[in-house]
């Protein structure tokens, strides 16, 4: 059976939750750019960490518990 294309549930509380995809911009670019503004020389993360901090993004609101989700990195099948 396949996974589905986005995260089916509340991260939270477990309700069944329709996420919809949203722009996502990875936080560790953002930070990086600002310290080599700032004259630094940030190191690079392991390719695996960029991996799953610069992957697919989902959010939603829960009606069952009021939070909300933001999930990164989804990735059906794996």
């Amino acid at each position: 059976m396949a996974a589905p294309e986005r995260p089916q549930f509340c991260a939270w509380c477990g309700s069944p939750l329709g996420y919809e995809e949203h722009e996502h911009e990875p936080r560790y670019r953002v930070l990086a750019q600002q310290a080599r503004e700032r004259g630094a020389d940030p190191p690079a993360l392991p390719p695996r960490v960029q991996g799953l901090l610069a992957g697919e993004s989902y959010v939603a609101a829960c009606p069952g518990c009021r939070m909300v989700s933001h999930v990164v990195g989804h990735r059906p099948g794996t």
